[in-house]
């Protein structure tokens, strides 16, 4: 009688460990209020991350420990000890949460602005990642982009050889806060999503004051861009840029329909007959040098010029695309400063040129 028990037992047991773990109950689920690619799923043991692009949505589990079910999903480990990233924006999240002794390797080190990167030991990572290279840093996670791949078919080969890669998509999005609440994305593999959504509240909620104060402010006319291979390039009139210049109560000049940069002719950008009342030029300048050696530039030599070069690292590279991307609550605040002068905020990465 005890044999036929355990054996009962013993098919039970073997019954719960087959079960397909996407069977389970979803507890929750953090459907982002403003990035489009991602989502995550909570389960009582593990959680299921969706990201990509429709019709290419990549799909993923990640838990620490053994589990109650099988699934064919990859596992990334929701402890990451050792993480390799591809991009500035990728590390910002660490700052927030003194884990920046987590970063083994990095596309382009010279790139990274925070100082506390700089003390440590990081590998410079190839554009072009080989298995070899990734495999010799033992890396709990790598962050990508689909540049460095060529798309999912590449990851999923990398997957094969165990090595855990997966993409950020924080590029693809267009709202300022959009790319901040991708760092919810990368705390999911620190076992920190929690923490970071708080984070990003207060973020929110910061930039929606902004907002809404800039409301009480006359707009002002704000011109973007500079000249490059004989023609103004400028951003988008539907790219992150333009939509904080919009939020912090700016009208933006030349602007159009598009969310990619744009490059219209020199005869049109001369005939503008609203008045620019600010200048952000958004290129390298440190001063207004380059446009005193141009004539092209005279009809804006008036216009109060400024550009996000305030905080660069030693080899020239711009805290505006690692921290400042990562809070566009403090980008919202620089750019109404900048344009409406109103003396209660001291600007971060903005500054004027003289």
């Amino acid at each position: 009688m005890r044999f036929y028990f355990l054996l009962l037992i013993s098919i039970a047991s073997l019954n719960l460990w087959a079960a397909d773990c996407e069977s389970q109950k979803v507890i929750k689920t953090y459907t982002p209020r403003y990035a489009q690619y991602f989502k995550i799923h909570y389960y009582d043991q593990f959680k299921i991350v969706e990201s990509g692009k429709k019709p290419i949505v990549d799909r993923f589990m990640v838990a620490d420990g053994p589990l109650n079910c099988t699934s064919s999903l990859f596992k990334f480990t929701a402890n990451t000890k050792r993480f390799i990233a591809t991009s500035t924006t990728h590390v910002s999240f660490l700052s927030v949460l003194n884990m920046e002794n987590r970063l083994v390797g990095f596309q382009g080190i010279n790139y990274l602005y925070n100082s506390k990167f700089q003390g440590q030991k990081i590998q410079d990572i190839h554009y072009q990642m080989n298995a070899e290279e990734l495999l010799s840093l033992s890396p709990d996670l790598v962050m990508a982009y689909s540049a460095n791949l060529a798309g999912q078919k590449r990851i999923n080969e990398l997957r094969k050889l165990k090595i855990p890669v997966v993409f950020n998509y924080d590029f693809e999005e267009v709202h300022p806060l959009a790319r901040a609440e991708w760092m919810i994305f990368s705390a999911v593999f620190f076992n920190q999503d929690s923490i970071m959504q708080k984070y990003f509240t207060k973020i929110e909620s910061s930039y929606n004051d902004l907002k809404k104060q800039a409301l009480a402010f006359k707009k002002k006319n704000v011109l973007v861009g500079d000249i490059q291979n004989g023609k103004w390039t400028t951003c988008g009139g539907e790219s992150d840029l333009a939509i904080l210049i919009r939020d912090a109560g700016g009208n933006l000049l030349l602007k159009s329909t598009s969310r990619e940069t744009q490059t219209i002719s020199l005869e049109k950008v001369l005939k503008i007959t609203e008045k620019a009342d600010v200048w952000l030029t958004q290129n390298t300048w440190e001063n207004l040098v380059p446009l005193s050696k141009d004539s092209r530039y005279k009809k804006f030599t008036s216009v109060p010029a400024y550009n996000n070069t305030r905080l660069l690292n030693k080899s020239g590279f711009n805290d505006y695309w690692e921290r400042g991307v990562s809070r566009p609550d403090l980008l919202l605040a620089d750019i109404s400063e900048v344009i409406h002068k109103n003396g209660s905020h001291s600007l971060t990465w903005y500054k004027e040129l003289k």
